[in-house]
């Protein structure tokens, strides 16, 4: 008791006594201490007090002195609160605080944040078919990726909270003036701990995926806390972190690149610094440089995070080729007796792909063992896709085909597992010129697919290619076999057609077979019974649950047997009605085409009675023989077809895949089973130009040397005769984008007299270039000053039948079809830019008058919400890289403001809308920041316009054009003037010889000149005047935005005035809001 005693003085006069200065407290100490010191006399005295001592103090009984115990034990935490609130600024009030914000607010929002972050790394599941993130919290960047668990608002408001209460930014009496007193009176925080609270905000908001708002606190503690090295640091490196995740590498970088590792002498931190080193580097695809401090990072883990980052780590050296080095890195990631099942098995999946030694007999037998469990059944096709793999890089394409068609047959997710083996199993067939067989592999697979994933583009660019690929391919394979049949005979061709009739029947059968004991597993899953009796009951069970149809799993199941059961089991795909869906009809005749279809029927076996038919019957061997060509016409018909798909499909693998090898087989075939083919000039070219892009002189002068003796009088016989052909060929590229160049340039000079010769060059140098229907395009648009609508026609007619299929022909075949309707072209003034009539912004091409011709009723008011509004030419302009520039101009620019792009599009007219502001003020605010930006760089054919959302929106509901547009702001903003000019009941004096003299209108909203035309002198509009802000802080520099609801400033606890309310306030008011804060600012500066 004497201690405890004691110990509690000594703490009373630590806190009371850094106040002792004032006169009036200390004499509140000596009561206090006086009260205490009577207090424990009275308790030592065997557990009471003397008769004295309660005479003395008024006392006569026990109660007496627990009350006068209670009175002074409040007295005392009143002085205590007093003492040390946060608007002053002593000892006693900082250590207060900072005990305060530690075992209260702080320690809350920190167990919860340990909590919640723990439940976060166990939890997630990672997407192993793509680079692992450093970190769960980063795939929140990305809403494709799986996404991981807890919230972590709870901890953010805790801190918040803490920041608020605590927070201690008046400065302390002056008492000397000592360098040392002098840097602590330039701090902005006082508070000791409340940096903890601002670094724990801010990760926090890392964790729940606000990383710009996590970027802003972190350079917030940078600056604010200076006067903490290790604190800064940190935050720093979390700084850098945020910006990994956002992928701002440049940002990321900057930051590390001035910390030295060397000198962090914190294991903590060490281990942060060699994360975030490692995530920047491996984003980066900086994959050497990322091993070392990859590697440190994972040692340095503990948990699921090291298992997560030797998986990364196995993934980076698997890339590089070090595939021993990778092999041991999965070893790690998945070993641990913590390790989850599915990184342990995962990890061992990997470890497979990566193995290098000469047998790999043992590793299949491995594998195959681990598909005897039944906790793997629903992982088979990651199992038979690592066999497929093994086998593959072994070179034994016949066994990885049998594992990867396994692997896509055992697949129960149909997920991302199963498309990565169907599309391996499609590269195969790919490559072996089996595109038949491809195609379906790579559709089924590529759905299934983020378009994230890696090479995620030329996959589906294949897959699209194939689609076309695949029937020309198909109707090749048909052809030649039935070219082969019709060499048989007739025995031999009804052998084989009963042959594929039994073939057709036996698969229905047990495909039948098949849906009938899925439907019955459905009724005994519905019924609570786990029998698979073939005889189950097959009606259709009902959506009790009143859930929607695809979220019940029985209604599914059921639904899908009844389909099997009726139609059999059919691929998603067009017309999967048909089973054949390249049968070759000699006749032509499609009106049977409904008899075609191959039906199952209830037991698989039995043929539908609706056909009367046998011919068109594929169950009967009579629907295949007479298929067959017999007549020499009808063979010859045959290999046309042969010779058509052999040349499409070489010219489909050159352009669009730039398989030159792959086409090559498909032209050389052509040429060898039909020499005197139709298609030999383009063969000939064609082959020339890909062994030219190879650079292989001897093989393109070959082909050059055909193409001069076979067709010495074609236009490419012609132009092979110069010997510098391949050098003008290879120089032919640059040559043509400088003549478009002038072209365009002396197109926009008005001089179209130069349009049309370039032109003419551009057709006798390079009539066969990539680029001519642009010249030809432009050269149409040089007749329309002139008022040549007759000439404009025919240029526009040529270019839609030489080159049907451009980037300009949606715009001809518009402008083609407003000709003839009746329109004409505007005569005089200089070229258009690309809106060469008044368009009007609707999609529905019978809409020619908006409203009945009335005018619209559009509205000015500059305090709604309004559009930034850039519109372009088409033909002129490109709309993804304008999109890129405005994009990368507001995030650099804007770390608060959240502005949202859309892209429009009506004929050959372009729109980027930017929305988000609030005002006009602010549009004109960006318009300005834009304008000084080296960023923002945009073409001079790009024309800004201020529109209000109402108006805009109105311009797409009436299909009003733009001109209607600028004509109500020119009469809007004329009117406006005048009446600010004279008053709003009067008008103008009259001028000379009675006329209202024109009023000098201001710009209106749009910053664009009526009537459509684009200005003089490059197009640009003159920026507004520059107008001051209305309040400080309005516009925010540098980046140091905030999105937690605290200001960075001085004071983070009072919110911002919103510009709606600060606009709104009496001139009175804001004066005095001015003078306080200057009285504010000079109490600070004291």
């Amino acid at each position: 008791m004497e201690r405890r005693a004691g110990g509690l003085r000594k703490n009373l006069a630590v806190v009371f006594g850094a106040v002792s200065g004032n006169k009036g407290r200390r004499r509140y100490v000596c009561f206090m201490m006086k009260c205490w010191n009577f207090f424990r006399a009275g308790d030592s005295v065997r557990g009471g007090v003397s008769r004295a001592g309660k005479v003395a103090c008024g006392y006569s009984a026990r109660g007496g002195l627990r009350v006068l115990r209670v009175v002074a034990v409040g007295v005392a935490a009143v002085l205590l609160c007093a003492a040390c609130s946060n608007k002053k600024n002593t000892a006693a009030s900082r250590n207060w605080q900072a005990f305060n914000t530690r075992y209260n607010v702080y320690f809350n929002g920190n167990e919860h944040y340990k909590e919640t972050l723990k439940e976060m790394e166990q939890k997630y599941e990672d997407d192993y078919t793509r680079t692992v993130m450093m970190h769960p919290a980063e795939a929140r960047a990305n809403e494709k990726l799986p996404q991981p668990t807890g919230d972590f608002k709870r901890t953010i408001e805790k801190m918040q909270k803490a920041i608020q209460l605590h927070s201690i930014s008046k400065k302390p009496a002056k008492k000397s003036g000592s360098k040392k007193e002098k840097e602590f009176r330039a701090r902005t925080e006082f508070n000791p701990f409340l940096h903890n609270a601002w670094m724990m905000m801010g990760k926090a908001q890392f964790q729940n995926g606000d990383f710009l708002g996590a970027a802003s606190t972190f350079f917030y503690i940078t600056k604010q806390f200076r006067w903490l090295p290790k604190t800064v640091l940190e935050a720093q490196l979390w700084e850098a972190w945020s910006y990994c995740a956002m992928d701002w590498l440049y940002e990321a970088e900057n930051i590390l690149g001035k910390i030295d590792p060397k000198k962090i002498e914190d294991k903590k931190l060490l281990h942060l610094y060699n994360m975030v080193e490692a995530d920047m580097l491996v984003r980066g695809d900086r994959l050497k440089e990322s091993i070392p401090f990859l590697t440190r990072a994972a040692e340095g883990s503990h948990g699921t995070q090291r298992n997560r980052q030797y998986f990364l780590l196995g993934q980076v050296y698997s890339r590089l080729g070090d595939k021993k080095m990778a092999y041991e890195a999965f070893r790690k990631a998945g070993s641990g007796a913590s390790t989850p099942y599915r990184a342990k098995f995962n990890a061992r999946i990997r470890q497979s792909e990566v193995y290098t030694g000469s047998n790999i007999k043992s590793e299949v037998n491995a594998l195959k063992s681990m598909a005897r469990y039944e906790r793997n059944k629903e992982f088979l096709d990651q199992i038979y896709y690592a066999i497929g793999n093994l086998y593959l890089s072994r070179k034994d394409t016949v066994d990885a085909i049998k594992n990867y068609a396994l692997a896509v047959e055992k697949s129960t997710r149909n997920g991302v597992d199963k498309a990565l083996a169907a599309i391996a199993l499609g590269e195969i067939y790919f490559a072996q010129g089996e595109y038949q067989k491809a195609q379906p592999l790579y559709s089924e697979g590529i759905p299934q697919l983020n378009d994230n994933y890696p090479q995620y583009k030329e996959l589906k660019k294949r897959s699209d290619v194939l689609d076309e690929l695949s029937v020309y391919a198909g109707n090749v394979h048909l052809q030649d076999s039935l070219l082969t049949l019709s060499k048989l005979t007739p025995e031999e061709q009804m052998k084989v057609c009963q042959k594929i009739v039994d073939e057709l029947k036996k698969k229905e059968k047990e495909e039948a077979e098949a849906a009938r004991l899925e439907e019955a597993k459905a009724q005994a899953a519905a019924n609570g019974n786990q029998q698979t009796n073939s005889n189950a009951p097959q009606t259709y069970q009902m959506n009790t649950d009143k859930s929607w149809y695809f979220y019940n799993q029985q209604a599914k199941n059921t639904g899908k047997t009844e389909f099997q059961k009726r139609w059999g089991a059919r691929k998603l795909e067009d017309d999967w009605r048909r089973r054949n869906k390249n049968t070759f009809n000699l006749d032509g005749d499609d009106e049977n085409t409904a008899q075609n279809d191959s039906i199952a029927g209830g037991d698989g076996g039995e043929i539908s009675n609706d056909s009367t038919n046998v011919a068109n019957d594929p169950h009967n061997p009579e629907y295949y023989l007479r298929q067959i060509p017999k007549t020499p016409e009808e063979i010859r018909n045959c290999n046309d077809i042969v010779m058509e798909g052999l040349y499409n499909m070489g010219l489909i693998l050159k352009d669009k895949l730039e398989d030159f090898p792959a086409a090559r087989r498909e032209f050389n075939e052509l040429d060898e089973r039909y020499p005197d083919n139709i298609y030999r000039l383009d063969v000939y070219y064609n082959m020339y130009l890909m062994a030219v892009r190879r650079d292989e002189k001897a093989e393109a002068e070959r082909w050059r040397q055909r193409i001069l003796a076979d067709f010495p009088e074609s236009s490419y016989g012609k132009a092979m005769l110069d010997p510098q052909y391949i050098d003008n060929l290879r120089r032919m590229h640059a040559r043509e984008e400088e003549m478009y160049a002038e072209t365009y340039q002396a197109y926009l000079d008005n001089n179209n007299q130069r349009v049309r010769r370039l032109v003419r060059e551009m057709e006798e140098e390079f009539p066969l270039s990539a680029l001519m229907p642009k010249f030809v395009f432009l050269d149409a648009l040089s007749y329309v000053t002139a008022g040549d609508t007759e000439n404009f026609r025919k240029r526009l007619e040529e270019m839609l039948q030489k080159w049907p299929e451009t980037d300009m022909t949606e715009m001809a075949s518009g402008m083609l079809r407003n000709l003839q309707k009746g329109m004409t072209v505007k005569g005089g003034g200089s070229n258009s830019r690309g809106m060469i009539w008044d368009t009007r912004l609707t999609d529905n091409a019978g809409q020619e008058k908006a409203a009945d011709g009335q005018p619209a009723n559009f509205d000015r008011n500059p305090n709604t919400p309004h559009y930034l509004v850039y519109a372009f030419p088409r033909d002129s302009v490109n709309a993804n890289a304008l999109l890129y520039e405005v994009a990368r101009f507001n995030f650099s620019t804007f770390t608060v403001e959240d502005y949202d792009l859309e892209q429009m599009s009506f004929g050959n007219v372009g729109l980027l809308i930017i929305k988000g502001f609030r005002n006009l003020k602010q549009v004109e605010e960006y318009r300005k920041l834009a304008a000084g930006s080296p960023i923002m760089q945009l073409p001079a054919s790009i024309r800004p316009i201020m529109i209000s959302k109402g108006n805009f929106e109105l311009l797409l509901r009436e299909g009003r054009s733009f001109d209607e547009y600028f004509r109500f702001e020119e009469k809007a903003g004329a009117e406006a003037t005048e009446e600010s000019v004279v008053g709003p009941d009067r008008t103008m004096p009259p001028g000379p010889e009675g006329e209202t003299p024109e009023a000098e209108a201001p710009a209106p909203e749009s910053e664009a000149p009526p009537g459509g035309e684009t200005p003089e002198e490059g197009g640009e509009v003159p920026a507004p005047e520059e107008q001051p802000a209305e309040e400080e802080g309005v516009t925010i520099e540098g980046p140091v935005p905030e999105e937690n609801g605290l200001l960075l400033e001085e004071e983070p606890n009072i919110p911002p005035v919103p510009e709606e309310e600060a606009e709104e306030e009496q001139p009175g008011k804001q004066n005095r809001k001015a003078e306080r804060s200057v009285r504010r600012t000079k109490r600070k500066n004291n």
